[in-house]
């Protein structure tokens, strides 16, 4: 009978952990699992400084760690990859959110925009998840901004 009884009391803790990682942000994480806004924005303009306006920006982020297998040789691994776009808006304006767990990581940017009339646009860009502007800070959820300007070039 004891034996039943603890089983059915960690499933309920089981439970309850797995409940509480939610994928939205302004969901209450009453139990466990600290939530990150990945916000990036920047303004899209050709080369001649106008605005671009409707512009698609779509980010992708490589979330890599440094690892150390039982050999001692250190390898980078990815573990997760995060994706979102938007589009730019009258004044040359884009922002994507993308939400994930929180990292202590590298995080490889990957920033592609399309726009008709212009050659299509790849930035790559590697940072430390340390390094990016902490806008919010909290037990459970943090926004870590990254600027990222881009300029198009005419077909």
């Amino acid at each position: 009978m004891k034996a039943s009884k603890l089983f059915t009391a960690f499933l309920a803790i089981l439970g309850f952990q797995a409940q509480s990682c939610t994928e939205v942000e302004e969901a209450p994480d009453e139990y466990g699992c600290p939530y990150t806004t990945f916000k990036t924005n920047g303004t899209v303009q050709d080369e001649n400084g106008n605005k671009i306006e409707g512009a698609e920006v779509n980010v992708n982020i490589n979330v890599i760690i440094e690892r150390q297998d039982s050999t001692g040789t250190t390898r980078n691994d990815t573990i997760d990859h995060l994706s979102n776009s938007s589009f730019s808006n009258k004044k040359g304006n884009y922002e994507v959110a993308i939400g994930g767990n929180p990292y202590q990581a590298t995080l490889n940017y990957e920033v592609i925009t399309n726009k008709d009339g212009y050659e299509p646009d790849t930035i790559r860009k590697e940072v430390q998840s340390k390094d990016l502007e902490h806008l919010k800070e909290g037990t459970w959820g943090t926004i870590l901004k990254n600027k990222i300007d881009i300029v198009l070039k005419k077909k």
